[in-house]
């Protein structure tokens, strides 16, 4: 019995949280947030560039989390 407690606490301390599956929540908030924070503070075209930064940002971590992902194969 002692082992398997020892390997059940060996498992919980090696878990940790995905930090790549929680950066989508800071994002869906800071999208909206930069247009309505940067209006009339900034040009419109220096607002729309770093919102399609952003934008852009995102969908490179959303690819680089999904080409990690084992179950995303090519029909395999």
């Amino acid at each position: 019995m002692d082992s398997l407690n020892k390997e059940h606490t060996q498992e919980r301390k090696k878990r940790e949280p995905n930090y790549n599956m929680l950066i989508p929540l800071v994002y869906a908030p800071l999208l909206p947030l930069l247009r309505i924070g940067l209006n009339g503070r900034v040009a419109p075209k220096t607002r729309d560039g770093i919102f399609i930064g952003a934008v852009l940002t995102a969908l490179v971590h959303a690819g680089y989390v999904m080409s990690g992902d084992s179950s995303m194969g090519a029909g395999n």
